[in-house]
């Protein structure tokens, strides 16, 4: 059961909000990193496992390789989601590619997942975990270009000059923070992606006046979902997809 429409429909996040002032439409759900039910996060088979429950937006986590290649890592290290060690920017594409989950899982590269989530009809949240370097800038600049992911793509950082970095990619960019940023910073970016226990709603509200999509992470239960619908969050990035669209769906009654 899912409550949301999978596809690259531009205005998404405007929808659900014009949605929410008609009927009960509880925040709109990202899957972070995938799905656990398709194993190890940032995987295939854990974005794929995301989208099948449901969701039209999955997140995941990008490091550059020695040789500048975009593949998903959350770690700088692979060794706690690897059989392997080492940091991912010490390490060539070659030598990435050799590396297996525990469960026999093939850590992708960027441009991997893109094809599958453009497949899929869903959107995906892609968080720099660095701040790349030209030669890194130029990889990402044509995944973006070759699955034409600008509009179903945004990047976000917890660092500006991250973002800074890849204005030259014409998406839409979050910021992330652990703490609720200013209004007046929030105005910058096309959406704010903000650590859930952090949030009031009152700065809900703010940013929603300011025209400001509010994302929340990581709640994975449900008091935590009823709350912050209650502030009107846009969407909630949770580990738990399925257990979140079950609960949305008890709440509006389908």
């Amino acid at each position: 059961m899912s409550l949301t429409l999978v596809g690259h429909a531009q205005g998404l996040d405007g929808a659900l909000a014009r949605h929410a002032a008609r009927t009960c439409a509880p925040p709109g759900v990202v899957a972070h990193r995938g799905d656990p039910t398709g194993g190890t996060e940032n995987t295939l088979d854990a974005f794929r496992a995301a989208i099948e429950a449901g969701a039209d937006t999955v997140e995941l986590d990008v490091h550059f390789t020695r040789d500048h290649e975009p593949v998903l890592m959350h770690d700088a290290t692979v060794d706690r989601t690897t059989t392997g060690t080492g940091r991912v920017s010490g390490m060539s594409l070659a030598r990435f590619r050799t590396l297996r989950t525990y469960e026999g899982q093939r850590p992708p590269t960027l441009a991997a997942v893109m094809a599958l989530v453009r497949d899929g009809g869903a959107r995906m949240l892609v968080e720099l975990k660095e701040v790349p370097d030209h030669r890194d800038l130029a990889a990402l600049e044509g995944d973006y270009r070759r699955y034409g992911a600008y509009r179903w793509a945004p990047l976000m950082s917890f660092s500006a000059a991250a973002l800074r970095a890849v204005r030259s990619i014409p998406a839409p960019q979050g910021l992330l923070a652990t703490a609720p940023p200013p209004v007046a910073t929030a105005r910058g970016y096309a959406f704010v992606s903000v650590r859930h226990d952090t949030l009031s709603a009152d700065r809900v509200r703010a940013y929603r006046a300011a025209g400001v999509p509010v994302y929340a992470w990581t709640p994975d239960d449900p008091a935590s979902w009823r709350r912050l619908a209650g502030y009107g969050v846009t969407r909630v990035v949770t580990d738990r997809t399925s257990a979140y669209l079950d609960w949305a769906g008890a709440a509006c009654g389908l």
